[in-house]
Parts: C-alpha cells; sequence; structure tokens
C-alpha cells in the first residue's frame, strides 16, 4: 500500500480574481476526495510541501496547482471503475523518477529520491512525463478558471441529470454495512436511506428486521422514488434486468436519467454487461433464491417517500426521524457529490453537514451512521450523539483526514 500524501500549492498571480482562484482551489479539493481520504498538506511552495511530507513520514508527495482536477471513470459496484488513484501504483512500480507530472501543475514525488539527490529545487528539476497511464486522469483548468469552460459546463449538464437520475444498482460497495456494530440491537425499528440501487436492503438483511420495521426513502430525485415505488409495489424479487426491460420505456416520459457505466443508457445497453452485475449481485446474497426470500419479506414494509433536498431541505428529513433504538440512516455521499461542489464552496458544505450532523444527533442520538461526511470521509458503525461528539472535538476542516468509521469505502 502506497503512504502517500497529497498536497496544494497556492499563491496564484495577484492578477487573479480571488474570487475564481478560490472557486479553482475548491474544485481542486473536491474533486481529489472522492479517491483520496488523508490529509491534504497546503503551502505556497512545492519544496516546502515536499519538505513536510517528508518530516511526517510518507514515501510519496502528490502535489496539485489550484484548479487542477484528477478526473474518474466511475461505474456501478462490479462494473469496470478506474481513478487515477487506483493506476497510480502499478505506474510507480515500473518507473524511475524523482519527480514526476506536468510542472507547478501536478507533481508526484518519490520522496526518498528526492531526498537522496539533495531535495533538489522542483522548479529547474528535470520531471519525468506521466505517459498515457495517467494523463488521461489529468484536467488543467488553471487558478483563474480559464481553461474549464467544457468542464464547468458538463457540471451543469450533470447535475441536471442528477434531479432526474436513478441508481439501478449501488456504485459504492456494501463492505461498511456488512457487520452491525457491537452496540446495534436489531431489529430494525426504521431504516432511513436515499433511495439507490439495493444498498437500502443489503442494510434491512445485515443489521436484521421483522414486519414492524419503517421504511423511509428520500432523495432529491423525484424519478428515484418513483422508481423504488415501482420496485417495491411491481417487481417480485426475481430477474432484475427483465423487469429493467420493462421500467425502462415506461419512466422515459419522466426524464428518468439512470446512472450506468460508460457510454450506457437506457435505450443504448448492453443486456449482457447487465446480467453480469446482477448475478453479481446475487452472489453477494447468496444467491438468487435468498435475494428473492429477502424481497417478499420487505414488500410487507411500511415504506414512506420524502421529496427534498437534503443540502437544503434538512428539516423535513429531521420532523421524519423518530428516537428510537435500532434505527438506522445512509445518506451515502450526499454531502459530498458533484452536486454538492458545483453548488457550494468547501466551506458551505462544511458548514451545511455539520448542521446536519448536530441536529440529527440531537433529534436521534441512538441513529446509526452510514454515509460520508463533507470530505467524503466514512462515517459508519456509529451512533449520532457520539458521532457529533467526536467530530466537534476533532473539528471538520475540509483538508484534514478524519476516521469515524469501522472501514473507510470508496463513494
Amino acid at each position: 500500500m502506497l503512504r502517500i500524501v497529497c498536497g496544494l500549492v497556492g499563491a496564484p498571480d495577484e492578477a487573479t480574481d480571488p474570487q475564481l482562484a478560490c472557486r479553482a482551489r475548491d474544485l481542486t479539493v473536491s474533486w481529489l476526495r472522492w479517491g483520496y481520504f488523508g490529509d491534504i498538506l497546503e503551502d505556497s511552495n512545492i519544496d516546502a510541501l515536499l519538505a513536510r511530507a517528508v518530516q511526517r513520514g510518507y514515501d510519496y508527495c502528490l502535489v496539485q496547482g489550484w484548479g487542477h482536477i484528477l478526473a474518474e471513470h466511475a461505474s456501478p459496484n462490479g462494473g469496470q471503475s478506474h481513478s487515477f488513484f487506483e493506476a497510480l501504483p502499478d505506474w510507480i512500480a515500473g518507473a524511475r523518477f524523482c519527480l514526476a507530472g506536468v510542472a507547478d501543475r501536478c507533481l508526484l514525488a518519490d520522496l526518498a529520491a528526492w531526498q537522496a539527490l539533495g531535495r533538489p529545487c522542483s522548479t529547474n528539476f528535470p520531471i519525468t512525463d506521466f505517459g498515457p497511464e495517467l494523463s488521461g486522469y489529468l484536467i488543467d483548468l488553471k487558478p483563474d478558471l480559464s481553461a474549464g469552460g467544457p468542464f464547468l459546463r458538463s457540471l451543469d449538464e450533470l447535475c441536471e441529470k442528477a434531479a432526474r437520475g436513478v441508481f439501478v444498482l449501488n456504485y459504492e460497495p456494501y463492505g461498511d454495512v456488512e457487520e452491525t456494530p457491537a452496540n446495534f440491537h436489531a431489529p430494525l425499528s426504521a431504516l432511513y436511506s436515499v433511495a439507490a440501487g439495493f444498498k437500502p436492503n443489503r442494510i434491512l438483511q445485515t443489521h436484521g428486521f421483522d414486519t414492524h420495521t419503517r421504511m423511509v426513502f428520500f432523495d432529491y430525485s423525484r424519478q428515484a422514488l418513483a422508481f423504488r415505488r415501482l420496485l417495491h409495489e411491481e417487481w417480485d424479487g426475481r430477474d432484475y434486468p427483465r423487469f429493467l426491460q420493462s421500467a425502462f420505456p415506461r419512466m422515459a416520459e419522466a426524464g428518468t436519467h439512470y446512472y450506468l457505466w460508460p457510454g450506457a443508457s437506457a435505450e443504448r445497453m448492453d443486456w449482457q454487461e447487465m446480467e453480469r452485475l446482477w448475478a453479481a449481485e446475487l452472489s453477494r446474497w447468496g444467491g438468487a433464491q435468498a435475494f428473492a426470500d429477502h424481497w417478499s419479506r420487505y414488500r410487507e414494509l411500511w415504506h414512506e417517500y420524502v421529496l427534498l433536498n437534503i443540502l437544503s431541505e434538512q428539516q423535513r428529513l429531521l420532523e421524519a426521524i423518530d428516537d428510537q433504538a435500532g434505527s438506522v440512516i445512509w445518506w451515502s455521499n450526499a454531502f459530498c457529490t458533484v452536486y454538492s461542489a458545483t453548488h457550494y464552496s468547501l466551506e458551505q458544505k462544511r458548514q451545511i453537514y455539520e448542521q446536519w450532523a448536530r441536529s440529527i444527533a440531537n433529534k436521534a442520538p441512538r441513529l446509526f451512521l452510514y454515509g460520508s461526511d463533507h470530505s467524503n470521509s466514512s462515517v459508519n458503525g456509529i451512533a449520532a450523539g457520539e458521532y457529533w461528539d467526536r467530530y466537534s472535538a476533532q473539528g471538520g476542516d475540509p483538508l484534514l483526514g478524519r476516521s469515524f468509521h469501522r472501514g473507510q469505502i470508496r463513494f
């Protein structure tokens, strides 16, 4: 496992509009947080950052300038997903370098080599090219966002799709919910959940539920809630790809956007790939019969559907939450998405998240939490009251890594 720390180098040109520069910095950090969860060092000088990384005992340091983006290509859990940090270990294993990347914008330092060479100044030292293995993940918007036109326009499109989006399968893994916390007492009294894939069902299965369990779905996508209702009311829990073939055209008039794998859409589907993904899902449950049995029990539960944006309408969800033992909430990465990064600054995201965490701790301190915070650090297996106490003690600096979880997962 790479012992790597990420750094942020600022001090843009004084002529740069401060608002644009701050926006560039926020975007760099937001995109970095989808693949990196540790501390982010910040300085106005690359060499000072490298020295700090050495002092902390890291082997590598990745330094980005404000406005530099690490892109990611995502797919459902079990599909073809690629990120810069997944590709990086193989590239390092096959390369010999001291500094690699793009001068002043994205530099990877082998800190042992840097020290052995006498800590050379990064401004006049030869830089090894990343090559095609890593360059495809790099997007440079520039510190004043002058090169950000296409990228920023794409964010508006992604946000518009998200507001009518449906996850037919989960992009995130189930590792955080497979074992119940030691102090959790089954069965579930209530599960409050975003309307995405089958992770809500996996939480029900692993945490235990009975006929009295209350199921509350909340989402800002009207289509996501409609799809969950359709599943609950009409699907028998068998042959999911076949059900999707009938559901896709039925929801077409609602303008539904489906989150699938790159290049796929409801109109242009590789059904063999969907069959493969569904088979992978069933294997996590112990086979088709095990899932069908679960689904039959699940359909008997009381369901509620709440349309809201958790970033701006928290009160309506808080009113739906009861302070009961055996209750769980899963919000996935709602506070650290393309949507939140597009509409809010790092500090605004932090304030919104802290309002949320404080409110649920006050309203339902026994509620067990699953999701990620405003910096995409996992939150799992911990009750709301304890979590807020520990979070408050450390503080919510967006550049700090946090470990209030049993295990970190990638969202």
